[in-house]
């Protein structure tokens, strides 16, 4: 063959498997647009900071005709999943998407101060502000139309099986995930719910999620390989000392006789987020060093109370800045992270 035209088929075939490449590298990829379609937002994980400023948002309309917002390329890929659904005779609507963490701030605020709800209901019920995965934009709740009448009420679509069941099987085509599926909630952190899916922007990674039965956490490795595991350790680790405060809080025995507490706060008392300083990867075990807040029980004055590293704020009546340092250990059997030593810090 002449060398010319050899090179050539050469630049050619070069150039073809390039452009097959980078195809397939473009259509896999979830980092678009500024943002990563597989952004992790749950009851442990923070709404990026810069989310909000990067995030590109669409109007459209809810069941009701009420106006809302969604991420663009989630809303184009739910239009797609929606045209599916009808040819299956399945007729779905939006219910609610984007919520800003200033809106969720006023949802909070307000339900807590309902005389029929109270901060009791909004602690089930409604997620802390930075920590609902409706501030993303590609969270998408819908409720269901049949015989011209909408379905909405939460036990009534648990209870619609064999609807929710052609849902979900559509769902990865088109790039969505059932987010919070049923028996999950030790990992998602949420019950059941089938009218809630996510966005991940790729269908073969969506795919992958549903067939092999994974959560977000789990396909994103934040529940495997703590060790090696930078993120993954201190992602559960939080969880784990969120467990250890509720469950615990009376039991303290440091925490309780240095400041006589009524509560260490949580984030569902919608304070600010626990903050991990540092964390030491050992074999099996974590050193840890953390940052939080209490609040003194009725009655005790505060002259009294040791306050090593912490400063009282007159207007709420919270300690804040306490500093902790302790050691958690992986049981090998169960991955289960045990708290060994928790000390006030110094």
């Amino acid at each position: 063959m002449n060398k010319k035209l050899l090179l050539f088929a050469a630049v050619v075939f070069v150039a073809v498997i390039f452009t097959t490449a980078c195809g397939k590298n473009e259509k896999n990829s979830t980092k678009r647009n500024g943002y990563d379609y597989l952004v992790l937002v749950n009851k442990y994980s923070r709404l990026p900071d810069d989310w909000e400023k990067k995030v590109k948002l669409v109007k459209t309309k809810d069941a009701w005709d009420e106006e809302l917002q969604i991420e663009k390329e989630t809303y184009e890929n739910y239009l797609e999943l929606e045209k599916d659904l009808e040819a299956d005779g399945v007729d779905i609507e939006l219910d609610s998407v984007y919520r800003s963490v200033a809106d969720q701030q006023d949802l909070w605020d307000r339900w807590s101060n309902d005389p029929e709800k109270g901060i009791d209901y909004v602690k089930k019920f409604v997620a802390v502000p930075g920590y609902s995965e409706h501030h993303t934009g590609l969270a998408v709740d819908i409720c269901l139309k049949k015989d011209g009448e909408l379905v909405y009420d939460n036990d009534e679509m648990i209870a619609d099986k064999d609807t929710f069941k052609k849902i979900h099987k559509k769902l990865a085509n088109h790039g969505f995930i059932l987010r919070y599926a049923d028996g999950r909630e030790s990992v998602t952190g949420y019950t059941y719910e089938p009218w809630h899916f996510r966005y991940v922007g790729s269908s073969e990674i969506a795919k992958e999620i549903m067939d092999k039965d994974l959560t977000l956490e789990e396909y994103l490795g934040l529940e495997d390989d703590l060790v090696n595991n930078l993120e993954s350790a201190k992602y559960k680790l939080e969880r784990r000392l969120q467990e250890y405060f509720e469950q615990d809080i009376y039991k303290d025995k440091i925490t309780n006789e240095r400041f006589n507490v009524k509560k260490i706060y949580t984030k569902k008392d919608g304070k600010k987020d626990q903050t991990i300083k540092d964390l030491k990867l050992g074999k099996d075990d974590f050193a840890f060093d953390v940052v939080y807040e209490i609040l003194p029980a009725d009655g005790v004055d505060i002259n009294e109370l040791m306050i090593p590293d912490g400063e009282y704020n007159e207007t709420t009546g919270w300690i804040t800045g306490i500093q902790r340092v302790g050691v958690a250990r992986v049981d090998s059997k169960t991955g289960f992270i045990n708290i060994e030593s928790y000390g006030t810090g110094w």
